[in-house]
């Protein structure tokens, strides 16, 4: 019996050998898998932590939000304290449009609420690009800013253009436009 073991005992130990270096081989391939899963599992808890603190920031949004909202509503219920009273109506014999003496190469405009270049020019022109030539007649009076008109102000304009005074106007407009192209064009006026 003592024979059999001693002949069993290589095949033990090489089975002894094979077995450690097999737990072995193991436990390095689960260390490798854990390496592995710890950055997702990071990512994933940051990926949780910046979803929190997007729903805390939303909620503040949201707050925020329905906060305006009350204060707009509360706003729109007392609009008769905030709205200014609307400019006075004009008087019977005052017209928009007045002729000027017996020539009637010119005419004018009076400014009236809210009224711009672009305007006058469409209305008086039928096309609002050829406001240059009003502005032109009546820099003086206007300034160096055609955006900022005053109630109540005469502006002479050409009744009518000729073709080159029409393209020159056109010109100017587009140039203007360009220059200053995140200014709007029409002022915010408050309603009559």
């Amino acid at each position: 019996m003592r024979r059999e073991l001693v002949a069993i005992l290589p095949l033990l130990v090489v089975s002894g050998a094979f077995i450690a270096n097999q737990s072995c081989a193991t436990k390095s391939a689960l260390e490798e898998v854990e390496k592995e899963t710890e950055v997702p599992k990071r990512n994933l808890e940051e990926a949780r932590r910046n979803l929190e603190e997007t729903r805390g920031i939303l909620g503040e949004a949201r707050s925020i939000l329905e906060s305006a909202k009350e204060k707009l509503e509360r706003h729109i219920a007392n609009k008769e304290i905030h709205t200014p009273p609307p400019p006075p109506a004009p008087a019977e014999e005052e017209k928009k449009e007045v002729v000027v003496g017996l020539a009637l190469e010119y005419k004018v405009w009076k400014v009236g609420w809210c009224d711009t270049l672009w305007d006058i020019s469409e209305k008086v022109y039928g096309n609002s690009l050829y406001w240059p030539a009003i502005y032109e007649l009546n820099r003086e009076k206007i300034g160096d800013d055609p955006w900022i008109l005053t109630q109540g102000t005469l502006l002479k304009y050409k009744v009518k253009l000729t073709e080159e005074e029409k393209d020159r106007a056109v010109k100017e407009a587009i140039a203007w436009d360009l220059k200053f192209k995140d200014r709007p064009r029409s002022p915010k006026c408050p309603p009559k």
